[in-house]
């Protein structure tokens, strides 16, 4: 059996948040239907719950608000895709800046994973609601795009993570040994029972629970797997 490693982006490779801060305020600046006080620590407060861009639009809306914890059951409305374009033009004028991945330093187990990433680019993939163009020029900036990337632009496309998952063939029954690596415990839990090694990184955005890894503790788990797979290959 093959070994699949997917990766969340935000909150386990990069801490993007407040790239992400950042981009939604030039999305918003001098507009006045939107909020122009929202703290960064009321953003990743509402961030914990956001799976898509538009989400940003209902806690930056003066009159269509709603809490974090409501967003997931919300259908998406006009005026939140006109925000999401709104971001992503945004997050484009930031990217003209050929220094801009500088705003997302890496977390110590991007460079812990880096040479297994170059190495083995095979056995991994990176599954995040970021759009693809940031993660890829994020990771080049690094010295490290070369594993699939499936983004937001996939997530909407297929319905979900998992789904993306399953379109990738990555839970065929007897296909691949797959571990997923996540901060948001939310992410991880429809991945329950589908694959054998759902972790919860204990260093991103949401809290810790007495099952949450450590960085050195999910990179001995890699190269175990990795070692493993190295010699079923032979």
């Amino acid at each position: 059996m093959d070994v699949k490693i997917v990766l969340d982006f935000d909150g386990v490779l990069f801490n993007s948040a407040f790239e992400a801060f950042t981009v939604a305020n030039l999305a918003v600046a001098g507009r006045e239907e939107f909020r122009q006080d929202v703290t960064y620590e009321e953003f990743l407060a509402f961030r914990a719950f956001v799976t898509d861009a538009w989400h940003y639009n209902r806690l930056y809306s003066r009159a269509h608000a709603l809490p974090g914890s409501s967003i997931r059951d919300f259908k998406a409305q006009e005026m939140d895709w006109a925000f999401a374009r709104d971001f992503f033009e945004a997050r484009k004028q930031i990217m003209a800046d050929p220094q801009w991945p500088k705003v997302m330093p890496p977390y110590d187990f991007f460079f812990l994973l880096k040479p297994f990433l170059i190495e083995r680019p095979e056995h991994f993939a990176i599954l995040s609601t970021r759009n693809v163009q940031s993660i890829r020029e994020t990771l080049a900036f690094y010295g490290a795009d070369v594993v699939e990337v499936f983004g937001q632009e996939d997530i909407r496309s297929r319905g979900s993570k998992l789904d993306v998952a399953k379109a990738q063939h990555w839970l065929d029954p007897g296909k691949y040994l797959v571990v997923y690596v996540d901060d948001m415990n939310s992410h991880l839990e429809p991945f329950e029972g589908q694959i054998h090694l759902p972790l919860h990184a204990d260093w991103g955005y949401d809290k810790g629970t007495p099952g949450s890894l450590s960085a050195n503790q999910i990179q001995t788990i890699i190269c175990s797997l990795l070692t493993m797979a190295s010699k079923d290959s032979r």
